[in-house]
């Protein structure tokens, strides 16, 4: 008995270990915690696959309520309750409902190259309203760090903070920051157009950025966060248009323009509430409550509605540019950039199927209707904003970059260049999750680093510049090109000469409405 006792004890002590192990916690069950006002968080450690530069781990905690989870369906979000025992966040949550509005094969690419690249889709739930915290170990409330603030692409149709790419310990321990990644409701959930909601409250995907920055503002420094340091970087067009007052961050990195959806979001609203017969409802929204989110999901996407923010709400406006020249638009430091092969991503998964991308409807809107045109510019391409002249006219600091690498591990389809997104691995040093489609290049670690030098200290100090002269500063040679040629840093040229192939699309997002 003695014996059989002895052995059930040593498996269920193997066994914790192993659990304890998968999670990259210690044996020794001495997982990092923080206290907050909500109460204990237990969190775990990450070592990350790329250490160039950097050794070591850091203080992860995974799956951090932000608010109340799961919301009310299309309304703002609520603070979260507090919780009595300590809370384990050790694995990230569900991402919200997405919506990949493309229709056979080119749906599945959409999917396989935006949804994960790198693995199967996560799991999707309204139970998201979750963020991650990613610190190093000497982080503390008396050694505060600056901290990086990630909104994720995805047009405001899907896209999630739990994807392994946007693991933030490689920069934290490579630039001595703490890294925050949150999900934020997209689509009909988070940009519902229902007239029910009243105004100020009707983009719920916005409100739920501004919640969770507001999180920050309140806890971070327990996790060694500086709250007066906070960069944003990812998609932020709409928080820098129409920012929350008091500002809860004091710089930007903007990774792409804004979002091209292109269609009436009321319209889009009417054809659900038809769909589901409740547009006769005293209530339509609270008949829509109750249709299972599954449904909602299969009927959006077949039907490949559109859900564009409300414009004119205080969270989103329509003319960036007028934001700028209003002073609307923060006085804070930017960086501004885009890939030397934006749109070939998107022309990728367009030709496979029988979808139509925005950028594709944008030209059918204003004539241009010729397959062969639209494939030209699609191809050539590069995102071209003005947003960077406006901000440097008006009196704003302004630093602009293209990169221009392409490598084995990140080429996801044929010829894709640097394509959309392409540059987010060599910030977030996730390139090892890319291995699949093939090992990575000393070019690509070295870059990889410099970019996370580049990233990281303008968040420690947005006022000491990038390394390259801002807008304005050098008589047109402030373009700072990543990547290019080889190089594993940067390449300063005349921002005239590489955008001349993006005038033509420039001209076409101008004429349409869209530019940034």
């Amino acid at each position: 008995m003695g014996n059989h006792r002895q052995s059930l004890f040593a498996q269920v002590l193997l066994s914790s270990t192993f659990f304890l192990g998968a999670f990259g916690l210690p044996a020794s069950n001495a997982g990092p915690s923080v206290t907050i006002s909500s109460g204990v968080i237990i969190g775990t450690t990450a070592q990350p696959a790329s250490q160039a530069g950097s050794t070591g781990y850091a203080n992860a905690y995974l799956g951090v309520p932000f608010a109340k989870s799961p919301p009310e369906r299309f309304s703002p979000p609520e603070s979260a309750p507090s919780w009595s025992t300590p809370l384990p966040a050790q694995a990230f949550r569900p991402a919200c409902i997405q919506q990949f509005t493309d229709s056979g094969n080119a749906q599945v690419l959409q999917k396989q190259y935006f949804g994960n690249p790198t693995g199967p889709l996560p799991e999707e739930s309204e139970d998201c309203l979750y963020l991650n915290v990613f610190a190093p170990p000497s982080a503390s409330s008396s050694n505060k760090k600056a901290v990086m603030f990630w909104l994720f692409p995805g047009n405001l149709q899907f896209g999630t903070a739990s994807l392994p790419i946007y693991d933030g310990s490689s920069l934290a321990i490579a630039q001595d920051v703490v890294v925050v990644t949150i999900n934020y409701r997209t689509n009909i959930f988070g940009f519902s157009n229902s007239p029910e909601v009243a105004t100020g409250s009707q983009n719920s995907g916005y409100l739920d950025q501004r919640f969770a920055l507001q999180w920050v503002q309140d806890n971070i420094v327990n996790f060694g966060g500086d709250p007066s340091r906070v960069t944003i970087f990812g998609e932020s067009a709409g928080l820098l248009a129409s920012p929350p007052s008091p500002l809860p961050f004091s710089a930007a990195i903007m990774q792409s323009q804004q979002s091209l959806l292109i269609g009436s979001g009321s319209d889009s609203y009417k054809k659900v509430l038809q769909q589901f017969k409740c547009q006769s409802e005293s209530s339509p929204i609270a008949c829509l409550r109750k249709v299972p989110a599954a449904d909602i999901k299969a009927y959006i996407e077949s039907a490949a509605l559109v859900f564009p923010p409300v414009n004119g709400d205080g969270t989103s406006v329509s003319d960036v540019r007028g934001s700028i020249t209003s002073k609307k638009w923060p006085k804070i430091p930017v960086l501004i950039g885009t890939t030397l092969n934006e749109a070939r991503v998107f022309l990728a998964v367009e030709t496979a199927g029988d979808g139509t991308s925005a950028m594709d409807a944008t030209m059918s809107k204003i004539g241009v209707t010729s397959t062969n045109t639209k494939n030209s510019i699609l191809a050539q391409y590069s995102a071209k904003g003005m947003t960077d002249i406006f901000l440097a006219s008006n009196g704003y600091t302004a630093y602009r970059y293209r990169y221009d690498a392409s490598f084995p591990s990140t080429s996801i389809f044929a010829n894709s260049g640097a394509y959309h997104t392409s540059e987010i691995p060599s910030v977030f040093g996730t390139y090892p999750e890319y291995n699949k489609f093939g090992s990575a290049t000393q070019q690509q670690i070295k870059l990889s680093s410099y970019m996370q030098g580049v990233w990281g200290g303008f968040a420690k100090k947005p006022t000491g510049g990038v390394g390259w002269p801002k807008v304005g500063g050098a008589l047109g040679f402030e373009l700072g090109l990543l990547g290019a040629s080889g190089s594993s840093g940067v390449s300063v040229v005349a921002s005239l000469t590489a955008d001349y192939p993006c005038l033509a699309y420039s001209a076409l997002t101008d004429m349409a409405g869209l530019s940034y």
